[in-house]
C-alpha cells in the first residue's frame, strides 16, 4: 500500500508522519529543540537543528520498520510561518533563522506603518503590518545586516528552507507567501509596490507554486544524509496553519476551526476572497487551490497555561492537575478575567506592546479562579476572531472544531461551547500539522484528486464527540465578555507607556 511521509516543522519541535493511501497512521516521531535568544525580544533558530532533528525523526521511523522510508511515495512539508532564513546561491544559511515571534523590527514595523495605511496595506496583502510578519525582518537585515543582504540569494520561510535540503530548489507556496506582507493577495503574485516601496530586490524572493505542486525530488545527497530514497517526489506544502487546518478536515466554508496549542487560532476557509477592512483578521490563501482563509490568532493560548503553572505557581502542579483545579472553580471564575496577551496580541488588534493582564482580584480568588479565568480569557479572546469573521462573511458557524493540547480537556472544550454559543466537536487527533503535509503528498502525488476527496476517504468528516452550550451559561459569559472586550481599550495607553519604559 502506498505511503506518504508529512513533515511539519513547529516551533519546539520536528514532527514527522508516515501515512497510508487509507489516511492510517503508520508511524510517528517528533524531536524537540530550543529557540536561541541572544538579546531581550530576539528569538532564533539555527537550522542545523532543524536538519539534525529530521535526520533523527527519520531514524527513529526506521527503528520500527528499516524499510518504511524506502516505501514513501511522496513527501510534503509545513511549518512555523512568517520566519525568515537568508541563504546563498548554494542554500547554506547565512545566519540562524529569525521566527515569528522574534520583536527586534520594531523600527522597521513602525516604517510599514507610516508607509501605507492600515486599509491600503489589507487592499494589497490581506493584512496589516504585525511584528511577526517576514516583510519586517527582511527589512531589518537590509538595515542592520546590509552586507548580509547583499550577499543572500534567497530569503526563504522556515519550511521552504527545509524543503531546499531535500530537494536543491528555493521555492515557496501561495499559502506561506500570503502571510509574509509581501503578496498581492489579488494577483498571487509579489507585490511590485511594496518591493519598490522599500527598496527590495524581486529576485531574492523565491518562485511561488501551489501547496499541491510538484517542487523536486529527493536529491543524491539528501537521500544519502536522511535514509530517503534518491527520486522521491517533493509536494510543495503549506503554512503550518493551513496544513493543521488541512489535518482536521477544514476545506468547505461550513468547517470553522478553533485551535488551542501554544498559540491559538479561529480558522474559517472561504470560497471567495473576504478580507475585513481594517485588518482585524489575518486574510491568507487556502492550501485547496482555489480557496482562502479568514482568521483570527491569539499569541499566547496553551502558553498562557503553562506560563500560570511554571512561572507564577512555581510548577507546584502538573498542567493537568491545574486543569482539574481550574474545573472546580464556578464558570466565570468569579468574575475575575484574564487578558492573554503575554507576547502582545494579533487580533483584533495586532498590538505587539500588549500586556498580560488579571482585571478583578478579590480576597475570594484562589489558585481555582485564576487557572479557569485563563481558559476563559484565552476563548474570549478567540471568539472576539469568531464574531468579527461572522460579520465579515455574513454567516453564521455551525458548528465549531476544537483541536490543539486544549482540545484534550473537558474543560477547554466545553467552555469554548458555552461561550462561543455552537455545539463544539472534539475529534480524535490524527497528527495535526504534518498529518496536513501527507495529505498535500497524497493529492500532489496523483493518488487523489482533490484534498476533499483525501479527507473524505481518511474519515475526517466524522466526529467523535460533540459539546452542547449551556444557554444559561452563555448569557453569563456574555456579559463577561461585554466588560472583557472594553478591557483593551481602557487600558492601551498603560500597555503602551509600560513598553515604552
Amino acid at each position: 500500500m502506498k505511503k506518504y511521509l508529512g513533515i511539519d516543522l513547529g516551533t519546539s519541535s520536528l514532527k514527522v508522519v508516515v501515512v497510508n493511501q487509507r489516511g492510517e497512521i503508520v508511524n510517528s516521531s517528533t524531536i524537540h529543540y530550543d529557540v536561541i535568544i541572544r538579546n531581550e525580544g530576539w528569538v532564533e533558530q539555527n537550522p542545523d537543528q532543524w536538519l539534525k532533528a529530521l535526520k533523527e525523526a527519520l531514524t527513529d521511523l526506521k527503528k520500527l520498520d528499516s524499510q518504511i522510508l524506502k516505501e514513501i511515495n511522496a513527501i510534503s512539508v509545513t511549518g512555523q510561518m512568517h520566519g525568515i532564513v537568508p541563504v546563498d546561491e548554494f542554500g547554506n544559511a547565512l545566519h540562524h533563522a529569525i521566527i515569528w515571534s522574534d520583536r527586534r523590527n520594531e523600527q522597521e514595523l513602525a516604517a510599514l506603518q507610516t508607509e501605507l495605511t492600515n486599509e491600503e496595506w489589507v487592499a494589497i496583502t490581506g493584512n496589516r503590518p504585525n511584528i511577526s510578519f517576514t516583510l519586517g525582518k527582511i527589512l531589518w537585515f537590509k538595515n542592520h545586516e546590509p552586507e548580509l543582504y547583499v550577499k543572500t540569494d534567497k530569503f526563504l520561510l522556515p519550511k521552504d528552507y527545509l524543503r531546499m535540503q531535500l530537494t536543491g530548489i528555493a521555492e515557496t507556496d501561495y499559502s506561506d507567501a500570503s502571510a509574509t506582507l509581501l503578496l498581492d493577495i489579488r494577483t498571487l503574485k509579489w507585490s511590485e509596490k511594496i518591493m519598490n516601496l522599500f527598496h527590495l530586490k524581486r529576485s531574492k524572493l523565491p518562485e511561488i507554486k501551489s501547496s499541491i505542486s510538484f517542487s523536486g525530488s529527493i536529491t543524491r545527497i539528501s537521500a544519502e544524509t536522511l535514509g530517503l530514497k534518491e527520486g522521491t517526489p517533493v509536494i510543495c506544502g503549506c503554512g503550518d496553519a493551513q496544513a493543521q487546518a488541512l489535518g482536521n478536515g477544514i476545506i468547505h466554508p461550513k468547517d470553522w476551526l478553533c485551535t488551542v496549542g501554544t498559540s491559538g487560532q479561529l480558522f474559517v476557509s472561504t470560497d471567495r476572497l473576504a478580507m475585513e477592512k481594517s485588518g482585524k483578521l489575518h486574510t491568507l490563501v487556502h492550501a485547496d487551490p482555489g480557496k482562502w482563509v479568514l482568521m483570527g490568532a491569539t499569541l499566547s493560548a496553551g502558553m498562557s497555561f503553562k506560563w500560570l503553572a511554571e512561572s507564577i505557581f512555581d510548577s507546584q502542579l502538573e498542567i493537568k492537575e491545574l486543569l482539574a483545579l481550574a474545573s472546580t472553580a464556578s464558570a466565570g471564575s468569579k468574575n475575575l478575567l484574564f487578558l492573554p496577551y503575554l507576547f502582545g496580541e494579533r487580533s483584533p488588534y495586532m498590538d505587539e506592546k500588549a500586556k498580560g493582564t488579571f482585571i478583578g482580584f478579590t480576597n475570594e480568588h484562589t489558585k481555582s479562579e485564576m487557572s479557569r479565568a485563563v481558559v476563559e480569557g484565552v476563548l474570549f479572546s478567540l471568539y472576539q476572531s469568531f464574531k468579527i469573521v461572522e460579520e465579515t462573511i455574513g454567516q453564521k458557524c455551525k458548528y465549531l472544531l476544537l483541536t490543539g493540547g486544549g482540545a484534550q480537556h473537558d474543560l477547554w472544550v466545553k467552555s469554548a461551547a458555552d461561550i462561543f454559543n455552537v455545539p463544539v466537536v472534539r475529534n480524535n487527533s490524527r497528527g495535526g500539522g504534518a498529518y496536513g503535509a501527507a495529505m498535500l503528498a497524497a493529492v500532489g502525488a496523483g493518488d487523489f484528486n482533490t484534498l476533499s476527496q483525501v479527507a473524505e476517504k481518511w474519515g475526517l468528516y466524522q466526529h467523535e464527540m460533540v459539546y452542547y452550550p449551556d444557554s444559561a451559561l452563555h448569557e453569563k459569559y456574555e456579559k463577561l465578555y461585554q466588560v472583557y472586550v472594553r478591557a483593551y481599550d481602557s487600558l492601551k495607553e498603560i500597555f503602551h507607556g509600560l513598553h515604552d519604559c
